[in-house]
């Protein structure tokens, strides 16, 4: 953990700045409680052509919430930095869960990958927010960099568990024309 510290730390005391203090905030901001992910599930099950896209999207959720949120950060129950050292000027309040994983970028790297998988342009885009979403988790020293690490991680995996159930279980075969 004293690597995670020195991290945490030197992007604290030599990265951080006024502008990328808001900036970092405002991605953070988007991923909280998934409202983001959850507002582009919608949107893509309303149309026919995106629903499969939406489909997938609500089971990453699901699998994330569940596998992530109620059962992995229960298990390992990881106590966050901003907890471990009150001396860092905090720019969001501390979240009431544990550290470990990091839900934001588990639900970002989740939507990522469903994402990619339909269409790589936008897929690229939402890697490149996934991205910025799990360093903020680690600017704003409310999570370490293995809780981000795992949390890409088991975002992927769970984004690939969930396409695989979307195209087995929700993808009807053509029924030819009679």
């Amino acid at each position: 953990m004293d690597w995670e510290f020195y991290l945490l730390d030197y992007i604290q005391y030599e990265i951080r700045t006024d502008f990328l203090d808001k900036v970092m905030v405002a991605v953070s901001f988007l991923g909280k409680a998934s409202m983001i992910w959850l507002l582009i599930t919608a949107v893509c099950l309303i149309f026919k052509k995106t629903r499969p896209v939406g489909i997938s999207l609500a089971c990453d959720i699901v699998f994330n919430f569940i596998a992530g949120n109620l059962i992995i950060k229960n298990i390992v129950h990881r106590v966050r930095p901003c907890q471990l050292n009150k001396t860092v000027e905090l720019l969001t309040s501390v979240p009431f869960d544990a550290s470990f994983p990091s839900g934001h970028t588990m639900f970002a790297f989740g939507a990522a990958t469903i994402i990619f998988m339909y269409n790589k342009w936008y897929g690229t885009a939402a890697f490149i927010f996934a991205f910025l979403m799990g360093f903020s988790r680690v600017y704003l020293y409310v999570h370490f960099p293995t809780d981000v690490m795992f949390g890409a991680v088991f975002g992927v995996v769970f984004a690939l568990i969930a396409y695989k159930a979307q195209k087995s279980f929700f993808i009807r075969p053509e029924v030819s024309g009679e």
